[in-house]
């Protein structure tokens, strides 16, 4: 009965085998109170420690002369400090009800998961194609049209993957010498086969770049 859902294209217009994600219940949107003029009954009580946006200014940054140990509004910046007890503006977001949005659409994507690996994963080896996505070359399962994460099985749908020369080349990091810009000391320069990315870490002094 599961394989059949997920094949019916008819509920799912799709052009693979299984829409990830589909049926999959949205995050809770917060209610946007920024376009109004009055303040809205429903945050009488509510106060900015239950705000998503409440932010500790000790985050591991830099900033200036603020005081660490107090707090800020994400939307209004760390310069105007902010307390727990202190009434919600319009901008309010939920900080509980968000995480329990999260968490429940994380358990129902991690249920979907279950479901896809009991039909797929023991299922032959198909080709994974590696295609352009527009940004650069990448992978995508064929089953549920996701970035697999695995070039052997799918994370999504559990499908697995042949071992093909096209694969093995693919998987294979492409590197060239390179001399450390700060102590000279001779490396490898990684570059992505994605997007061309360079990044190049020395073992010597622990300079570091990515272009």
């Amino acid at each position: 009965m599961m394989e059949k859902r997920f094949k019916d294209h008819s509920f799912f217009p799709h052009p693979y085998e299984v829409d990830f994600g589909a049926g999959v219940q949205e995050r809770t949107e917060r209610k946007n109170h920024g376009e109004t003029f009055i303040y809205p009954e429903e945050l009488i009580d509510k106060t900015c420690g239950g705000c998503v946006r409440f932010t500790s200014n000790n985050d591991g940054f830099s900033h200036g002369d603020c005081d660490i140990n107090a707090y800020h509004c994400s939307m209004r910046g760390w310069k105007l400090p902010i307390h727990a007890e202190d009434k919600a503006c319009v901008d309010y977001w939920d900080r509980a009800e968000h995480e329990r949005s999260e968490r429940e659409h994380e358990d129902a994507i991690e249920r979907q998961r279950e479901e896809l690996w009991a039909i797929y994963a023991n299922k032959e080896p198909v080709k994974l194609p590696i295609v352009n996505d527009g940004y650069g070359v990448i992978p995508k399962c064929p089953v549920c049209g996701e970035m697999p994460y695995d070039t052997e099985q799918c994370h999504w749908c559990g499908q697995r993957f042949i071992q093909d020369e096209e694969l093995a080349e693919y998987t294979k990091p492409e590197t060239r010498p390179y001399k450390c810009r700060t102590c000279g000391t001779l490396g490898e320069l990684f570059i992505s086969k994605y997007n061309g990315h360079k990044s190049f870490r020395c073992k010597k002094c622990g300079a570091a770049f990515m272009e």
